[in-house]
């Protein structure tokens, strides 16, 4: 219960030191010194990759500090109810009246264990601060033991992107075991060679870091359910992202890069991918109503930008691929084009049978109809998607 984890194997440990000849001038390295520490440029609660929160940079300044950086999943609760007394800076979230969730969060804790020894955690890393590699490791080793949760559920995760004024954040979401498809229940799914067209998809993003791919389809179609069981197949090397329709004016704004490259930086072990979906209008050739989400798009997966951010984004549309700007499609830059099909009816009935049902005779059936049990004329169906 209380032994290391073996992702302990991939901490990193940083050295900040300020050069002694610039602090105490051509005099000896141990003779007294008066520094004055500007901390206009850190923050108060976040500690930054870069910059070291007000805490740290205070009781620091210019003197050694050795920093130690462990990704995971952390139980905060445990952590204050446990180390009070330590608990130095902290951040409650509080539900809102009208919330259907009104569960009560820790977030951007930070403990003091000595003058010079502090651990920064948050929901998915934890950071000790020390004044020599050894204790700052030794601060975060201790902490993984203890506070590590448990393995994620067998199914994936995707983090939901949200703005809030002029701060970008993104929600963890859980998906349960089952949007995870057996080959068999791919090909039940979709039809013959599903299976292995997944195979080769997954190969090609494990491959490329970075590029576009393009799944079309009308409406229940099946494309949000297999989107929900990839990232469960690559839950152990990508990090999906999630931008719901009403935000994709967001892909344009200049904050996003530093957002990106924050998540760069942090999950440098993982290849990120970015979901769009239900993206026919910033896909559709370019007009005055959508010409900086085509460029953004184009510059993400393909331009400048993609070579520093190296992202992976995978775009749903209902339209049909003629209606896309001509330059998505552009050999080298598209990963992948996937069309979608409503089933025909054997092969629907044949998914209906493995659910213990039976379908009555029609030409075809989209994935949604077989599922939902209702009749395929019947257009009053409740969405179904991430956002659902």
């Amino acid at each position: 219960m209380f032994n290391a984890p073996e992702s302990l194997n991939t901490v990193t440990t940083e050295s900040v030191q300020v050069s002694e000849t610039a602090i105490h001038g051509q005099g000896k390295a141990d003779s007294p010194v008066s520094l004055l520490c500007n901390l206009s440029g850190a923050t108060a609660f976040c500690e930054d990759y870069r910059t070291p929160h007000v805490p740290v940079l205070a009781a620091f300044g210019g003197d050694r500090l050795h920093v130690c950086r462990l990704n995971g999943s952390w139980d905060l609760d445990r952590m204050v109810s446990e180390n009070p007394d330590a608990l130095f800076r902290s951040i409650r979230k509080l539900p809102s009246k009208d919330a259907k969730d009104t569960s009560m969060e820790w977030d951007d804790l930070t403990f003091q264990f000595g003058p010079r020894a502090f651990l920064y955690a948050d929901k998915d890393r934890i950071v000790g601060f020390a004044s020599t590699p050894t204790e700052a490791e030794r601060l975060v080793t201790r902490f993984s033991r203890v506070y590590l949760k448990p393995p994620a559920p067998a199914g994936g995760t995707f983090h939901l992107i949200q703005q809030d004024r002029c701060d970008i954040t993104c929600h963890a979401v859980s998906l349960s075991s089952d949007t995870v498809l057996s080959p068999e229940a791919l090909n039940l799914h979709y039809g013959r060679g599903s299976g292995e067209w997944h195979r080769d998809f997954i190969g090609k993003l494990h491959e490329k870091d970075r590029g576009l791919s393009i799944f079309e389809g009308t409406p229940g179609t099946g494309k949000t359910c297999y989107l929900r069981h990839l990232t469960g197949a690559l839950k152990e090397s990508h990090r999906f992202y999630f931008i719901p329709t009403s935000t994709m004016g967001i892909l344009s704004k200049p904050e996003f890069i530093g957002f990106w490259a924050d998540q760069r930086h942090r999950f440098s072990d993982r290849k990120l991918v970015v979901i769009l979906e239900d993206s026919d209008a910033a896909l559709m050739t370019r007009g005055a109503d959508n010409r900086e989400q085509v460029s953004a798009i184009l510059n993400l997966s393909d331009g400048l930008l993609g070579d520093f951010l190296h992202l992976q984004i995978i775009c749903t549309i209902n339209c049909t691929a003629a209606d896309i700007d001509p330059a998505l499609l552009r050999p080298g830059r598209l990963l992948c084009h996937r069309v979608f099909r409503r089933l025909d009816y054997v092969q629907a009935a044949r998914l209906a049978e493995s659910l213990g049902r039976k379908l009555p005779v029609a030409s075809d059936y989209s994935l949604a109809e077989v599922f939902i049990g209702q009749d395929k004329h019947e257009t009053n169906r409740p969405h179904i998607g991430f956002e659902a």
